[in-house]
């Protein structure tokens, strides 16, 4: 369909007619347009081939990531005041603008999100840098300087260190330049993060929520850190960055979509063991397993998540195929660097998932139950395959089944899910 040459800016509309079809009838859609003439060179030897693989580029259909821009200002509206809220009743045009009780807007800056961000950037506003970096620190301390990452107002709580959250703020802003890197770099290594996380009676009575620092963090992992830490100590996390989300392990039913052909596919091609930030999210319908350790569920904007201890973790992190896989894999390495001393095979499976030795008081525990698990397993070979579903054809499949309870209770244990 070519269109005349025209000069200027203009808008074009097309339409449809068919005879058969009643023009309220939403049956024509526009795919795209191809706005272009004919690369140079034409009539030339070999410019059909080359025409053609030119033709070819432009029909791709690569994956793509979204990047959100600002429409040109000739396509800008008019927005006015609604009287009494009422659309119908319009008052005074409105331009965009700031809180005039905050700094005030760069002179300079222009009036669209660029110079938003550099309005909330501006050395005269200090809140940008403390809410930043109140927000770091809770990720590394588990509790914000401002406990209320989500209210910094009146309403919130009031700073544990004031002092400090001033200088980490202005070191943020002028010195590091709004580089996180370096910031986080100084938190870790101060003296505050470095102590031990162990408490007294003592300091449990004076500070039980550890907020003067009189210890280091001790908290939970978030969800995400949860299920990638079990994938790491394993050995079964798929390091490859990039690319559209993935489906690992669910529960079947969970997704019940009626008006779509929607549906959850598990992913078998080695990405179910990617990073949870790739998990595929749909809002009205959550990953399970990150729900149960307070992961957000997407319906409204989540500032901060409250920690919670519920049986249901436990459930999930015993019971889940994500994590009864990944204590699998971590037996098998087990059985391959320990092979037929179970004691060793014990300790290396701690040693992995711990970074530290195995105390003589837990092997007693951990051994008493793989002298369990192994003679229930050697009973009822069938068990052991179902526990394994099947994968493992080696003679030593009881032994292998034994030390996947094993390595199971272990990735259990309060120090492992647990930030210390």
């Amino acid at each position: 369909m070519p269109l005349p040459p025209v000069t200027g800016t203009h808008d074009v509309y097309l339409i449809f007619r068919n005879p058969s079809l009643s023009p309220a009838d939403a049956v024509c859609s526009v795919e795209w347009f191809a706005y272009l003439g004919d690369i140079p060179g034409k009539g030339k030897p070999g410019y059909d081939k080359i025409n053609n693989t030119w033709l070819s580029l432009i029909n791709q259909n690569p994956d793509d990531v979204p990047v959100m821009i600002e429409n040109p200002p000739v396509m800008a509206r008019t927005t006015n005041i609604f009287e009494r809220g009422n659309w119908m009743v319009k008052g005074k045009a409105v331009t965009p603008d700031v809180p005039h009780s905050l700094n005030p807007f760069p002179a300079k800056a222009p009036r669209n999100r660029l110079g938003l961000a550099m309005w909330l950037t501006d050395t005269k506003n200090p809140l940008t840098a403390r809410v930043m970096v109140n927000r770091l620190w809770e990720q590394v301390f588990g509790t914000g300087i401002v406990e209320t990452l989500e209210d910094f107002g009146t309403q919130g709580f009031t700073p544990s260190h004031p002092e400090l959250l001033d200088y980490l703020a202005y070191q943020f802003m002028h010195k590091y330049r709004w580089h996180v890197k370096p910031l986080l770099r100084e938190i870790v290594l101060s003296a505050a993060y470095k102590q031990t996380s162990s408490s007294t009676p003592e300091l449990q009575e004076k500070d039980p929520a550890n907020r003067l620092l009189a210890r280091g963090p001790h908290f939970r992992l978030t969800a995400e850190e949860v299920r990638d830490q079990a994938l790491t100590v394993s050995g079964l996390l798929n390091r490859q960055l990039h690319g559209p989300s993935i489906m690992p392990y669910q529960p079947d039913n969970i997704w019940q979509t009626v008006w779509s052909g929607a549906t959850w596919k598990t992913a078998d091609d080695g990405n179910q063991y990617r990073r949870a930030v790739y998990v595929y999210q749909k809002r009205t319908s959550p990953y399970p397993s990150m729900l149960s350790f307070d992961g957000s569920s997407r319906e409204v904007c989540l500032q901060r998540r409250i920690r919670t201890n519920t049986p249901l973790q436990a459930l999930v992190t015993l019971n889940d195929p994500v994590y009864v896989e990944t204590a699998a894999s971590l037996a098998k390495h087990m059985l391959k660097n320990g092979g037929n001393d179970a004691a060793a095979c014990i300790r290396w499976g701690y040693q992995t998932a711990m970074y530290k030795p195995l105390p003589d008081n837990k092997l007693k525990v951990l051994q008493k139950l793989y002298t369990q698990a192994l003679a229930e397993y050697k009973q009822k070979p069938a068990e052991a395959d179902k526990l394994l579903q099947h994968k493992e054809n080696t003679p030593q499949k009881a032994e292998l089944a034994a030390l996947t309870v094993v390595a199971n209770a272990i990735m259990n244990l309060d120090e492992f899910l647990t930030k210390s």
